[in-house]
Parts: C-alpha cells; structure tokens; sequence
C-alpha cells in the first residue's frame, strides 16, 4: 500500500506519518492523502489544517518598594484563544537563593535589595509553542521615617516635627497615627504637625512616610504628654517674726494630680508630703531673709515631672519670752521673775494671765509682777511679750499652790511633874508632813519640842499655853493654839517593917501618902493590893521592886519605889550528940544555917584544948561538915564540950546566937555546950 500527501500547493510527502513546515502562519491549507492497496484501488482523504499566529506573552507587575513582595502575572499576546499551559519563572535575584525560579503562574518575589532587574517568563501553549519575554523590573528605596515631638507650655498640645529622609524620591505624605485614636495625614511641603491630647500621659505615635514611588515606611515612639504643672505659692503675712508660725499657702496648679509637694525653708530644714494641704505652717528660729523653694510633683505614667517657685521672706526678730515662779502656799503671793530675752528689740510690752479664770484681776501688764490666787491648785500662766516690731512670743508653765495642812492635837492627862504626851492629829493637804514645833508657855515661855508625839514636864500646877506649828514636805505651815491646866500630884510614901508580927518574910508596909484617893501596890513578887497599909510574906529570897501609885481626885498619879531586900538567914546549933546513937542526924554536931556568907565553928574540951573546927559553906551558905566526936581520930569521952561560932550573913548582919541579927557591930564570937553522949 502506497501514500501520497499533498501539504499545500506544490508540496507534496509521503510515508505513513510525516512531518511539514508551513512557513506562512495565520493561515489554513487542505491536505490531501491519497491511499493506493496492492490491486490498484484508490481512495482520497482532505482535511484542512490551519496554521495559527506565533505565539507571543509577556508579563505585567506592579511597580514596588524594598521589602515588599512583587507579584507578577503572565499575559497573552497572540495567538487569541490559545492557552499558556507551562511557565519558568526567573527573577535575576540570585541572591534570593531557590526563591530567585518558581514555576507559579503568578508568583511573589522579595527582591533582596533596591535596584533594578531583568526578569525573565518562559510559557508554552496548548499547542507545545514556546515563547519567551523579559521584563526589566526596579526595587525602589524606601524613605527613613523620623520624627522629633516637644510639649506645648503647660498645655495639652505636643508639637510634633517630621526629620524624615528619602535619597532617591521625594516624600509626599505624612500619616500621623497619634496613639489616643486619632489619624491626621499632611501633604508635602508640610512636614510637622500639633496635637491635643485629651489627658497626660504615655502616648506610642507612629509617623507614616510616603515617597513619590508610592513607597512607606513607619516609625514609633512613645511620646509624653506632660499635664500642666506649675508650682506657686504666696505667704500669708505681712508681718513675719521669729518663732511665729509662718503660713505659706500652695497656689500650684497641675491638670493631673500632684503627687508630692516639698517646701525648702531656706533655714536648712525641708518638709514633705503626699496628701493636698492648702495651707502650710513654718517657724523660723532666728531672723533673717530666707529663700523658700516649693517644688511640686506629677506623674505622667511612671515618670515624675516636678516645677518649682522660690521666694524670698524676711523674718524680723521677736522676744524670747521667759519666766520664773516658784511654788507657794495658800495665802502666799506668788512671784513671776521675767527672764526674757529681748533679741536687740529697744521697747517690749507684757501681758500677764495666771490663769484662775474667775476674774479679770488675773492679768497684769508689769515686768515682774506678783499675784496672790484664791485657792490651792495648779494654774496655767501664760507670758506674752511683744517687741516695738509687732513681733511677739508666748510662754507658757504652769505654778502650783499648794493646800494648807491643819493643825490639831491633843494631850494626855496633864500633871504637875509627869511627862504630859502631845499628840498631834493635824490633817496633810496633799503633801506629807515633815516638820512639828511646839512652843509652851506659862508667864513666860517655858520650853520648845519638836516630832508628832512629844513629851513635857511640868513642874508646877497652873494653866499653860501650849502653841503647833505644822509644816508639810512643800513647806506650807498652820498653827493651832490650846490652853491646858495642870492639875497638882499626890504625895506617894511608904514605910517597910519587915519581920512584922516576928515572922521572917512577913513585911508590913505602912503608908505615909498625901492628898491621895486611891492606892495601887506592886510588891515586886507578882501580888499586888489596893489595900491602905498591906501586909505582904516573901517566900524566896531576892530583890523585889516595890512600887505605890496615888491616884488624886483629879487623876494625877505619883510613884513611890523601893527595893526590898529579902533573906532568909539563920544559925540553929544543936546541944547534944550521940556518935553511936540510932538517929542519924545526932550521930554528928553539925550546925543548922542559911544564906551564911561567913562561918567558923569550933569545939573545944574542958581543958580548953581545940579538937574540931571548920569554915566550909555550900553556894547556898549551909555549914557542909560537922563534929564526930573525935579528937585526932580518937573518940572523946562522954562529956559537956564547948563550942564557939562566928558567923556574918550574906546581907551582913551578924549572928548573935538568933536567926535575925543587926549590922552594928563586928562580928564577935557566941559560944555554948555540947553534951556528947556514949
């Protein structure tokens, strides 16, 4: 089987599938295919075929700033009504790295700097056309956007200005973002711009650039709108003197809120606070002229914002006001020294308060004056001096008059010669007391005394005058004045018969007193009587006291005292002995005796020859040894012997061969017989 093409006109092919290059375009030719088998059998084929236009693109951009990313669309030129089926993308930016080739049909690219650059699209049709186009593209610059910003004065405006800069455009326009929700755009040649902000505070403001090639850039800052502070003040006075309170009054004005204000005196001292005080004192110690400096605080988010005044005062100088008082008593005057100091003043004028509140007699304009209060207690005095500048200074303290306490006493019965006691019971105002003088007197003054209790004699009876002066610890006095009589004494006296009625221990004793009613013994022994003339027995031996006490019709006492003596003495000899005899008190001659302060027995025979003698006593002076009957151990003979005894008591009487003896004479030897019996 043959094949005959024909392509066009002229140009003919042949084969089962061949290939023809029509070199007109936009145009259509009938191709003819004639098929001829192995019999010579024929058939013919046409069909036209159309040859389009060539196939011409391009791309479309939109010119674009630094750092924003260029998009880029692929266009068909011709043919019409064919298809861009592939693209190959090539930006010239090999720096972008992979970004610089996409096959996107409409890609973004971010070129990596301002400049120019050949880009490059690649496309292919419906039909497998290929076609190529370039494009040259420029990067502009973007502008530097600043802006500096400045506070009005003490307003809401803050002025804003543009230091924006563009190398390679000229900028156009200026956005204004001011951060409090308004927007204000200006258009070149206007660069600044003015704002009211509504309030202080802390404002972030962004300042928008654009350029002639329709690129931006922004900037932020944060801006300060500062709130109007002013500090002012004013002092209060016209006359400003040295220790006088001063006041300053704060005229600051602020259209947020003062935080702190902090006054400098100008003296060395400052003071400080928080909360508003419209007025505000100071006192100055020493005259002179002084810068005042207020400064005042705000704060404007979490910055402080201060302003300040000053001002000049001249504080003349005043008095030192001062005085001094002393304590007194009621009833005393009370005297002010004035111990002021004049501070180089040439005339000072006083003014005197002291203070009782009853009268108006409580003042006095005097330097020193003297006041006399009407009642105990403290008052508050007050001392007003001024100086011939208007310039003056108060004192003040306090003086205290003290009570007076009262006198009062009595006294014990008042005898003539007994101590009368004087009791005081005088009444303290509020202090104690400390001191009591007594002074007594008769015609004329008899004596003094001194302490709360004391004691005085008087020697005679009469009337007396007895006079108490009290003072307490704060030296306040009052005296009292009494008459007392004293009444005249018994006469006490009293005799002692001792051995009465011839009973050893028994004493009478008799009295002798005078002018008395009652009558009190105590005889030293624990018995006492009542009795006129009693009769006592005395049973130990010892010293005992005897006291009488008279008691008149008046009650007036008198004592008379004794010592009574007692000693029971006594020496007893027996006459008879009877060595072998059966009662054992007679086998010896002993002597019987008491309270013997010396002794000395002796026997003696008929022939006067001494067989036996002995001074020996016992502490209580009892003879301790007594005659056997023996002479140098040999027994005497039945007999009548001769004793011989000396004795004095322990009181110093003498023994006269009986119990009860007298101290007239020395003592002298008593003697009598013995009979020994066998």
């Amino acid at each position: 089987m043959s094949r005959a093409w024909e392509f066009e006109p002229y140009q003919y092919g042949s084969g089962q599938n061949p290939q023809h290059t029509y070199y007109a375009t936009d145009s259509c030719y009938t191709v003819q295919l004639v098929v001829v088998d192995g019999r010579g059998c024929t058939d013919t084929a046409q069909q036209q075929v159309c040859v389009p236009a060539p196939l011409a693109i391009a791309m479309q951009y939109e010119q674009h700033c630094y750092g924003q990313p260029a998009q880029f669309t692929p266009q068909l030129v011709t043919p019409a009504g064919d298809s861009l089926i592939t693209f190959a993308w090539n930006f010239g930016d090999p720096a972008s790295g992979t970004s610089n080739t996409t096959a996107q049909k409409t890609p973004d690219h971010l070129f990596t700097q301002v400049g120019y650059y050949s880009v490059q699209l690649t496309a292919t049709d419906q039909y497998g056309c290929s076609a190529d186009t370039w494009q040259q593209v420029e990067v502009h610059a973007l502008p530097v956007p600043s802006f500096t910003w400045q506070n009005g004065s003490c307003d809401t405006t803050v002025m804003f200005s543009s230091t924006s800069q563009d190398t390679t455009a000229a900028i156009t326009t200026m956005i204004w973002d001011y951060g409090d929700g308004t927007v204000d755009t200006v258009y070149a040649p206007n660069t600044g711009a003015t704002h009211h902000y509504s309030a202080p505070g802390n404002y972030m403001v962004t300042l928008t650039t654009v350029n002639a090639d329709g690129c931006s850039a922004g900037t932020q800052q944060e801006v300060q709108r500062s709130g109007c502070l002013v500090a002012a003040m004013m002092a209060g006075d016209t006359l400003l003197c040295q220790n006088s309170p001063v006041q300053f009054t704060d005229m600051s004005t602020c259209d947020g809120v003062i935080t702190r204000w902090t006054w400098h005196w100008g003296d060395g001292t400052t003071d400080s606070y928080t909360q508003y005080d419209p007025y505000t004192l100071h006192s100055y110690s020493g005259p002179g002229t002084f810068t005042v400096s207020l400064v005042v605080t705000t704060m404007v988010g979490s910055t402080a914002i201060t302003d300040s005044t000053t001002r000049q005062v001249t504080i003349w100088p005043s008095p030192m006001a001062g005085f001094t008082a002393k304590d007194v008593c009621q009833g005393e005057r009370a005297y002010f020294n004035d111990t002021t100091l004049a501070n180089g003043a040439l005339a000072l004028t006083y003014r005197w308060d002291f203070g009782d509140g009853t009268t108006a007699s409580d003042t006095s304009a005097l330097k020193n004056p003297d006041y006399l209060y009407p009642w105990p207690g403290t008052f508050p005095v007050q001392q007003v001096v001024m100086n011939q500048l208007g310039c003056a200074d108060t004192t003040d303290s306090e003086i205290r008059v003290n009570g007076l306490p009262q006198a009062a006493f009595d006294n014990s019965m008042a005898c003539q010669g007994h101590e009368v006691y004087f009791f005081d019971h005088s009444q303290s105002y509020l202090a104690p007391l400390s001191r009591w003088g007594w002074m007594v007197r008769g015609e004329e003054q008899l004596g003094t005394m001194n302490g709360a209790t004391p004691g005085f004699v008087f020697s005679t009876a009469g009337d007396y005058t007895v006079t108490l002066t009290v003072a307490d610890s704060n030296r306040c006095i009052d005296t009292i004045v009494k008459q007392i009589t004293v009444n005249p004494v018994p006469v006490s006296a009293f005799t002692v018969t001792e051995n009465y009625e011839n009973l050893q221990g028994q004493v009478l004793f008799t009295n002798g007193s005078l002018g008395a009613q009652q009558y009190y013994w105590d005889f030293g022994n624990g018995e006492t009587s009542m009795a006129l003339s009693p009769v006592v027995t005395y049973d130990v031996d010892g010293n005992y006291t005897v006291h009488l006490i008279t008691v008149n019709s008046l009650g007036c006492t008198d004592t008379a005292t004794t010592v009574y003596r007692m000693l029971y003495k006594g020496l007893w000899i027996p006459t008879a002995m009877a060595p072998s005899g059966p009662v054992e008190q007679t086998r010896l001659w002993k002597p019987v005796g008491v309270n013997l302060a010396t002794y000395r027995a002796e026997v003696y025979n008929s022939h006067g020859i001494l067989l036996w003698s002995s001074t020996a006593l016992d502490s209580n002076g009892v003879p301790l040894q007594g005659w056997d009957g023996t002479y140098k151990q040999v027994p005497c003979q039945q007999d009548v012997y001769v004793w011989k005894v000396q004795a004095v008591f322990r009181d110093g009487t003498i023994w006269h061969n009986e119990n009860v003896g007298e101290t007239d004479n020395m003592p002298t030897s008593e003697w009598g017989t013995v009979t020994l019996i066998r």
